[in-house]
């Protein structure tokens, strides 16, 4: 992280959030929540949320959360068609304390006002104003284009992360926020990741509480949009290394593009570039906690004489992390 250049942001976009917290801001983000829980929200109180007012000033005063907006209930809900005999098929959902969610939204809102600011425009999802479909509608472009050239010697990679938000280490994700400049403005963010704890739900009964290292929140406002900020330091790794060469448009070298845990990649000169980009995601993994699915992802190798598919078979220790 330390050898590659990380986006930075203005002195006034790092203050521009911090204005103070207000019942209209409490509210909009009580409204967006689930219709019931909006409501009962709303019915618990005979004015208009005074209570969590007082209760976030004071956090932003003293900065020190309330012990329950460390805990979290974990429950495990099986994958659709899945073996639920393996722990791998089920997905965990953490259930949070409603005001540490109404905290965490508002932080999540305020990061949504500077996030195109610090991720590439590569990476689309839980981005404002982005979709998905752009990143498809590019990568068909950077196929089509690839298949017109008469001399081919590219590599086309699809890398799925395994368990993605559920592997990334608490204190990487901290060192990113740091870079970008956040942690100081969101210091709400690295005071709740330094110490989650975690009660797994199992039979209708909680279990006793374990501290969490790793992994964001998966049913916190917050988690996509850390995610998306922890990957960007992959991604801008991979844009900035010299010795991967990407598929060349015209003046414009695209590398890859990225969908939440998904990465697609363009590699020309593939047999110098592919150690390369495995070196460099190893290095990654082994700080971040970062991990490819081997049995998901794909490559796709084109020469002059040979159009070759096969499904990525596990590799040595050494090349992958």
């Amino acid at each position: 992280m330390d050898t590659h250049t990380l986006p930075k942001l203005s002195q006034e976009e790092i203050d521009s959030p911090n204005t103070p917290i207000t019942n209209s801001k409490i509210e909009l983000v009580i409204n967006s929540l689930q219709p019931k829980t909006a409501q009962d929200l709303i019915d618990s109180q005979s004015t208009s949320a005074p209570f969590p007012v007082k209760l976030f000033q004071k956090i932003d005063q003293e900065r020190l959360h309330p012990n329950s907006f460390y805990e979290a209930s974990i429950i495990f809900i099986p994958k659709p068609g899945r073996n639920t005999t393996k722990k791998e098929n089920f997905r965990p959902i953490s259930l949070m304390n409603i005001d540490s969610e109404i905290l965490n939204k508002m932080l999540a809102n305020q990061t949504q006002k500077l996030i195109k600011k610090l991720i590439h425009h590569d990476q689309v999802d839980f981005i404002p104003e982005m979709q998905s479909c752009f990143n498809i509608h590019n990568s068909i472009n950077v196929v089509h284009h690839k298949n017109r050239t008469k001399d081919k010697n590219h590599m086309i990679i699809l890398i799925d992360a395994e368990k993605a938000f559920d592997k990334i280490q608490y204190f990487f994700m901290l060192k990113a926020l740091n870079k970008l400049d956040i942690e100081g403005t969101f210091f709400k963010i690295s005071a709740i990741y330094e110490k989650l704890t975690g009660n797994i739900i199992l039979n209708g009964q909680k279990l006793e509480a374990f501290p969490l290292k790793t992994g964001t929140r998966q049913g916190c406002p917050l988690s996509p949009l850390l995610f998306n900020i922890a990957l960007e330091v992959l991604a801008t790794e991979i844009r900035q290394e010299k010795e991967i060469k990407g598929a060349q448009i015209g003046s414009q070298e695209v590398k890859h593009f990225l969908f939440v845990d998904h990465i697609i990649l363009y590699l020309e000169n593939p047999i110098v570039s592919a150690p390369q980009l495995l070196q460099l995601i190893n290095n990654f993994s082994k700080v971040s906690g970062y991990k490819i699915n081997v049995q998901k992802s794909l490559a796709l190798l084109y020469t002059t004489t040979v159009r070759l598919r096969a499904k990525s078979e596990r590799p040595s220790h050494s090349q992958l992390p």
